[in-house]
């Protein structure tokens, strides 16, 4: 009688065992070497830090546009909502309006208009920037803090100085543009008298600009809200004026600055073609003082401001006025009839801010402040 017996089969990780001492024995055999990283900044302070739009970039910005946000267009997370001539509105990671803290001057404002047709950066004309910063996402408590989508922080011109032993001083920029689209025009003005102690200053500029044409004929009809264009290749309400004037006195003792500068803006017209509503007038005054000062211990600095806006919107001459027969009937058989949507607003913006370094020892620094703002709406 004969027996017979099946082969046995080793298991797989019997198998792999041998192998993987091969493999092991072959890397000892080879050693392999890790490069050398050097961490040289932290990205988490240049985050803090925020981004400053270079002084040759905003040089060259300034002569494309007379809207202050487009100075903004190549800054990492910013993008821009085009709302009229002067008045786009700038989007950090796609969040933008009251999700986004803006400040001019130190001062925190706010869009009176409830379509931000007047946003911080309209009041002021390109080439009245003297800095401009922003905070994408996280913004430190001193500026504001305050906002979910990130901080913008846009500055005039720091008062200017006689030089030791000079006496008095003048300086003077002038400047004019003109772009053949749409017949855009404007000049700009900027002028300070100083001494060692006393700084006197002016800048103030006017920009308008009719309808602009489209890259070719995208209309079929001939009239357009109560003027007849027969234009087949114009835009209509993208027409715009806007003047923007600010004066400022400076007075500067051993560390300590005092400032004080009054802003006004006019801006009779500024159309909307995405938008139902134009606004037909906008007139803002804003005071604002400064002190600054250098001390054993640290530095101070006291800020108070006051803003004053009237804010007008109603439907602008490329808009229909009159609805009339152009509405289909009801069942009843009227017709609708519409002649305007006038709409009123009325804001009032107090501030103050005190703010305080306090020296601790290289590199510890102490820094305390405050922030008192009051926002009445009418």
């Amino acid at each position: 009688m004969s027996h017979f017996s099946a082969p046995r089969r080793l298991p797989p990780l019997v198998l792999a065992l041998p192998m993987a001492l091969a493999g092991t024995l072959a890397s000892a055999a080879e050693p392999y070497e890790l490069t050398e990283i050097t961490v040289e900044e932290s990205g988490a302070q240049s985050a803090f830090d925020g981004t400053a739009v270079d002084s040759e970039e905003l040089r060259w910005r300034r002569a494309i546009s007379s809207d202050s946000a487009t100075l903004l267009k190549d800054v990492p997370g910013v993008s821009l909502y085009g709302a009229g001539g002067v008045s786009s509105l700038p989007v950090i990671h796609g969040l933008a309006d009251d999700r986004l803290r803006i400040k001019l001057d130190g001062m925190d404002l706010i869009a009176s208009c409830p379509n931000h047709m007047n946003p911080v950066l309209s009041y002021i004309d390109p080439t009245q920037v003297g800095s401009i910063r922003v905070y994408a996402g996280v913004a430190p408590v001193s500026v504001g803090g305050d906002s979910i989508g990130g901080a913008i922080v846009a500055e005039t011109p720091e008062p200017k100085f006689a030089a030791p032993g000079a006496g008095s001083m003048t300086a003077a920029d002038i400047g004019t543009f003109y772009r053949s689209n749409g017949n855009a025009r404007g000049a700009n003005l900027a002028a300070t008298y100083a001494t060692e102690a006393l700084s006197l200053s002016y800048s103030g500029a006017t920009a308008e600009a009719d309808n602009y044409d489209a890259g070719g004929h995208y209309k079929n009809f001939a009239i357009t809200g109560i003027a007849p264009y027969v234009e087949p290749d114009e835009v209509g309400s993208t027409a715009y004026e806007t003047r923007n004037h600010t004066l400022g006195i400076a007075l500067r003792h051993a560390n300590h600055l005092a400032e004080a500068k009054f802003g006004y803006q006019d801006l009779p017209h500024q159309l909307y073609p995405n938008q139902r509503m134009d606004m037909l007038d906008n007139e803002q005054k804003r005071l604002n003082l400064r002190y600054r000062g250098q001390f054993d211990w640290g530095a101070f600095d006291a800020r108070a401001y006051h803003e004053e806006v009237d804010h007008f919107m109603d439907f602008g001459q490329d808009k229909v006025y009159n609805y009339g027969a152009l509405m289909p009937p009801n069942t009843t058989g009227a017709t609708y009839l519409v002649n305007g949507m006038p709409m009123y607003t009325e804001g009032k913006t107090d501030g103050a801010s005190l703010r305080g370094d306090i020296d601790l020892g290289a590199p510890d620094v102490l820094r305390i402040g405050l922030d008192l703002q009051q926002y009445r709406l009418d």
